[in-house]
């Protein structure tokens, strides 16, 4: 069994490398594993900064975390996620995430004697979007269901990113 897992690593980690050959034969410049973005209403929260580092041409490692005071209500939140690319043409894709979120909510006390309340929760969520990218821009638009403490949710996210 272990072979076989370290067969597969090693037919993608070749398979990556021969697709960045391709593109520098070609006299493109293969684009950056390196995303960095910002998101409105997704898996970070109310809005959240992202990076990803793309493992393989279908395959990314990535995380959104964000901080937000309402109300006096201070909340922290963390995603770490894999990213899948199913179907790809040149500007177009379809991907899916799937993920945790890491969240930490404290309210302060109001009053002297009373040190205000804390509390920590998690989930975990799949998503499903349409990507768009240029040459060092990416937008991207997903929905989800997210399940955790309080149930399960349904989540929709919009994100623009930079590959350098």
């Amino acid at each position: 069994m272990r072979g076989l897992v370290v067969a597969c690593i090693l037919t993608l980690a070749v398979a990556a490398r021969a697709d960045d050959g391709v593109h520098a034969r070609a006299g493109a410049a293969a684009p950056s594993r390196h995303l960095v973005y910002v998101e409105l209403l997704g898996k970070g929260g109310l809005y959240g900064v992202g990076y990803e580092y793309t493992i393989a041409p279908w395959l990314s490692f990535g995380g959104a975390a964000s901080y937000s005071v309402l109300r006096e209500q201070s909340v922290a939140t963390v995603a770490p996620y894999l990213h899948v690319t199913p179907l790809a043409g040149e500007r177009h894709a379809l991907f899916t995430e799937v993920g945790a979120i890491l969240a930490h909510t404290h309210v302060a006390s109001p009053v002297m004697g009373w040190d205000g309340y804390s509390d920590t929760g998690s989930g975990g969520y799949l998503a499903l979007g349409w990507e768009y990218r240029r040459r060092h821009v990416v937008l991207r638009t997903s929905g989800a269901v997210v399940a955790g403490e309080g149930g399960v949710a349904p989540m929709v996210g919009f994100a623009i990113g930079a590959r350098p």
